[in-house]
């Protein structure tokens, strides 16, 4: 663990000096995805002229040693730091200094093999719930999964273009390490603006926040083990804190539902299919999750939460997969005679109003019909 959290102080002092070079965070996490978090003068040169437009000079001198790129760095971040106040001096310079320290031990800038990348990279949020900078999360780089469902519309990652295969849903929920608010969507955290210095606010409304606040010690208090540990949710997460990464995500979506938030009760479905996915590859019974999960696609239903047509569908398919998973036919059969129902009162919809269509609801009626037909197969739940 010491290893880790001596890592990721290294690359939190990595990100602040490109900040301070780039002049703008978001490039600075713009530039880590490009590049991870090896620094040299060829990688900054190249980056600067892409986002300025200009073509590269003709013959253009080499790239330095990894090594020698690091101490220019530094050089050039200690610069910066004698210009300012005398009582930032020391913490800029020793910032530089480890910089420098670490580009003597085994080298960063080592480029991996293709067929080995890791299509992985961290990034920086910060919590709207109690303020802590820089919560580490994970992103995927473009183009580097091949993703397909599994009939319960959980993703399974494959590698693609030279990368590592890396089971995302495994690190997708960000968790903040002193509240345990946790979300896998980037956006209900604050973070760095594109364009200024300005920061974006989380796309959760007040009241959530609010209401988040108030429940912060139950957070706390439901998994003691992670708090204030930042490298608890990092990589590589277990089975066991995967799941509990989603189930504090489902605590969030909790104060959701109760301030009638659209896809509340979704978004809580969802997070149990993973839950029961990862339980599954692990070899454990998933039954009680997997009833969890259509608890909340039926409340989801019910309160028509879903303004959109295509996740609404979603959600009468994946009840209708879920009581055939259980053995529950019945109940099956009934959702999906729910299709022809809605696919009726649509259509009568469109004599009036000739906007709308029935494009999803044939789609997922469709995908449901065949589930169905196939219900009596052993093998159609099982991990390929």
């Amino acid at each position: 663990m010491a290893d880790e959290n001596e890592d990721l102080e290294v690359q939190k002092q990595l990100f602040m000096v490109l900040k301070v070079i780039l002049k703008d965070g978001n490039l600075a996490n713009e530039y880590v995805r490009r590049f991870g978090y090896t620094i040299n003068v060829k990688n900054l040169k190249d980056f600067k002229e892409l986002k300025s437009g200009a073509r590269p000079a003709p013959g253009a001198a080499p790239a330095a040693a990894a090594g020698g790129a690091t101490s220019v760095l530094a050089a050039r971040a200690a610069a910066i730091a004698a210009a300012n106040k005398a009582n930032a001096e020391a913490a800029k310079a020793a910032m530089a200094s480890k910089i420098a320290a670490q580009s003597k031990g085994p080298s960063k800038a080592v480029e991996v093999p293709a067929e080995d990348q890791d299509p992985v990279f961290a990034t920086t949020v910060n919590c709207p719930i109690c303020g802590y900078n820089g919560i580490v999360g994970y992103e995927l780089r473009g183009k580097s999964q091949q993703v397909v469902q599994t009939p319960l519309l959980v993703p399974v990652y494959t590698g693609a273009s030279g990368y590592k295969t890396v089971d995302y849903s495994r690190l997708s929920v960000i968790v903040c390490p002193k509240c345990l608010f946790a979300s896998p969507d980037r956006k209900n955290f604050t973070y760095p603006a594109f364009t200024g210095n300005r920061e974006e606010p989380s796309s959760l409304p007040v009241g959530v926040i609010l209401s988040l606040k108030d429940k912060t010690e139950e957070r706390q208090k439901a998994l003691p083990a992670a708090l204030n540990d930042i490298a608890y949710f990092k990589r590589e997460r277990s089975a066991q804190v995967a799941i509990e990464s989603y189930r504090l995500a489902t605590v969030r979506a909790e104060s959701e539902a109760e301030l009638t938030q659209p896809y509340a009760y979704f978004k809580m479905g969802s997070y149990a299919l993973k839950i029961a996915y990862i339980m599954q590859c692990e070899g454990q019974d998933d039954t009680a999750v997997l009833k969890e999960a259509i608890a909340h696609f039926e409340k989801s239903y019910l309160q028509s939460e879903c303004t959109s047509d295509e996740l609404e569908m979603q959600v009468v398919y994946l009840m209708v997969v879920l009581s055939i998973r259980l053995g529950d036919f019945n109940k099956g059969n009934s959702y999906l005679t729910a299709f022809g129902k809605l696919l009726n009162e649509r259509i009568e919809a469109m004599k009036k109003n000739p906007s709308l269509n029935t494009k999803w609801i044939e789609k997922w009626q469709d995908k449901a019909r065949y589930m169905w037909e196939e219900r009596e197969n052993p093998d159609l739940f099982k991990l390929k």
